[in-house]
């Protein structure tokens, strides 16, 4: 965090707490814009070479965790799949 022992020694652990709170948060913050430019950069070397037709948005093809990306709806299968899916299972247990 880049303190001199004296100002470190000197600290609150509430002073602490808040000093570490703010380096972390713009830690963060360093790392975030590092992912987004690097992403830039290979979304648009990609996009080069793709047809127009094959290009998406870059946060379609290269999503970061921290975004609100809406996902693919999740198929949730029915009780008869469920149940067929155990069968095979079952079938693949060998005694």
């Amino acid at each position: 965090m880049g303190f001199a022992p004296e100002v470190f020694a000197a600290m609150t652990p509430a002073e602490f707490c808040y000093a570490w709170l703010g380096w972390a948060h713009r830690e963060e913050r360093i790392a975030r814009q590092a992912w987004e430019r690097e992403r830039w950069s290979v979304w648009v070397l990609t996009s080069l070479q793709l047809d127009r037709k094959d290009r998406r948005p870059m946060c379609e093809m290269f999503p970061l965790p921290w975004e609100n990306v809406p996902s693919r709806e999740i198929h949730e299968p029915t009780m008869q799949e469920r149940m067929e899916r155990a069968t095979e299972m079952k079938r693949c247990i060998r005694k």
